[in-house]
């Protein structure tokens, strides 16, 4: 292919398609129609002579080409961007800008209506999108499919970091559990049942339940789940206990049906950072994002 015979700025379209893998959700990042995505992606399969994208089921996946393309073709458009931006402050009002985060459901439950609210008064143009997360966000950050994380700091990797909050540990349990005292004793701790959380696997379960057993102490697990705001909600008519973060079990105590019991011990508090590619630590668009992260999580 010819640069001079290839328009660049289809690269945008491009690096939003293949991150998307949706016409509808890309045409809202790039502020135009269904039908004019649709017509850049006929170009763009012309032009590099693949599909891009195929339908699998009700789903867009990308081809074997496309996913090789995905990392090198979001650097250069960054790349690009930065280069046209260097000199020019960046100006939240009027800039048109989408920030992919991943972070657990806790940690979007918390933040992201004050983040939209924030956004919504200062910078009208700007798209947030939470996405899961998972053990590989450190290696989505790096090939260039995530602009920042939330992580724990006991999984943080060595990236740029900014501290955003902490939070302690408590227990929920529903409001007619046969247990009725404010705090439980350790024989009764691990005596019940518990519903536990797993970020992804059997390795990979909630900070307090790592901790407890580098303490040797082993909970009585019997389901769990890979999210930490709907747990509550499933303690109803059970005799389970499960493992949350304080500010969580407070915020639903009402809408789960939920009582919060304290625990028999102390678990270090659950420290949660917002962590980034260091490739993007001088960009003024993520320093302004950054942020705006952190004062939402500030107000907390």
């Amino acid at each position: 292919m010819n640069l001079r015979q290839f328009d660049l700025n289809l690269l945008v379209a491009l690096d939003v398609l293949l991150t998307e893998r949706n016409v509808t959700r890309a045409g809202e990042r790039l502020f135009l129609s269904q039908p004019a995505v649709s017509g850049i992606l006929a170009r763009l399969r012309h032009a590099f002579q693949d599909e891009l994208l195929v339908r699998v089921g009700r789903n867009l996946e990308l081809t074997a080409f496309a996913a090789d393309l995905a990392g090198p073709v979001h650097d250069c458009v960054r790349q690009i961007e930065d280069l046209l931006n260097v000199r020019r402050p960046f100006e939240p009002e009027t800039a048109r800008w989408s920030f992919r985060i991943a972070a657990s459901d806790y940690v979007v439950f918390l933040l992201l209506g004050a983040l939209l609210k924030s956004l919504a008064e200062r910078a009208p143009n700007i798209s947030v999108r939470f996405m899961a997360l998972d053990p590989s966000a450190a290696d989505r950050l790096a090939a260039g499919e995530l602009d920042f994380a939330v992580l724990p700091t006991e999984l943080e990797p060595s990236l740029p970091s900014l501290p955003l909050f902490e939070d302690s540990w408590v227990c929920a349990v529903w409001t007619g559990h046969a247990h009725t005292a404010p705090q439980f004793t350790m024989d009764e701790f691990l005596a019940v049942p518990h519903l536990s959380f797993r970020l992804s696997g059997p390795d990979h379960g909630s900070i307090a339940e790592s901790y407890l057993a580098q303490l040797g102490f082993e909970l009585k697990i019997v389901a769990s789940t890979e999210s930490f705001a709907t747990a509550p909600f499933l303690l109803r008519d059970t005799p389970f206990a499960t493992l949350v973060p304080r500010r969580l079990g407070e915020r639903l105590t009402k809408a789960a049906d939920i009582r919060l019991v304290e625990l028999p011990l102390d678990i270090p508090p659950l420290r949660e950072k917002l962590i980034w590619s260091p490739r993007y630590t001088a960009s003024p668009a993520h320093a302004w994002f950054r942020a705006r992260i952190a004062e939402v999580a500030q107000a907390l």
